[in-house]
């Protein structure tokens, strides 16, 4: 969900969510469309166009802490995990022995070398990673019966009854279904009022890139 300001512009942590959105997305589709070259190229464009994807739509994913726990935990291990593994695959061909995934960028066996470009892609691989496993975490979690807490409502409705058997007391019967000018009842408070006219014009808002 997007956080907009006072004057209705977008805020800077939602225009950085999107021009990032569309960067990986943009990079990760050109790079498809460019040529194909290997399992592991396909799969980092894939992966990196998701996560653009995601990025974009996060105001529509809305994703719970949970969520948010599982896609740290795949985007910190998942470098970690391409550590453990040797490979014989592109890059640092002078070295025998090498680690990392999607794309090696530790080189042992004849001596210690780290690529940071390697690196970095890498890195970028597994964050879009854990940004795609929001998705899935989001939907499990509908699918899962929702939690409510009991609320006792006693107090609240002996209030209530009260303040109805005044105003009839009074002469002006609760409910009569007289309303304001703008729309709320006559009993209704006009913080309500505003606020149901508050949600009206921001649902009317278009969704423009990922915007709202």
């Amino acid at each position: 969900m997007s956080v907009e300001r006072d004057d209705g512009w977008p805020s800077v942590p939602t225009v950085l969510r999107v021009m990032t959105g569309w960067l990986l997305a943009g990079v990760g589709v050109l790079g498809l469309v460019t040529g194909v070259d290997g399992t592991a190229y396909v799969v980092f464009h894939v992966v990196v166009t998701l996560g653009g994807m995601v990025l974009l739509a996060l105001h529509r994913v809305r994703p719970s802490r949970a969520g948010w726990i599982v896609a740290g935990v795949v985007g910190l291990a998942g470098p970690g995990l391409g550590l453990l593994v040797t490979t014989a695959r592109c890059c640092l061909a002078g070295y025998p022995q090498r680690r990392g995934l999607p794309y090696p960028f530790l080189g042992t066996g004849a001596g210690v070398h780290a690529d940071p470009w390697y690196l970095g892609a890498d890195l970028v691989f597994w964050c879009c990673a854990g940004l795609v496993t929001l998705v899935p975490v989001r939907a499990v979690e509908k699918l899962l019966p929702e939690r409510r807490t009991p609320v006792d409502l006693t107090e609240y409705v002996a209030r209530h009854d009260g303040e109805d058997g005044g105003r009839v007391a009074e002469g002006g019967p609760a409910g009569d279904g007289r309303h304001t000018r703008d729309g709320a009842g006559a009993g209704e408070p006009a913080a309500h009022a505003e606020s149901r006219a508050y949600v009206a014009q921001h649902r009317a808002d278009e969704n423009v890139g990922g915007l709202s």
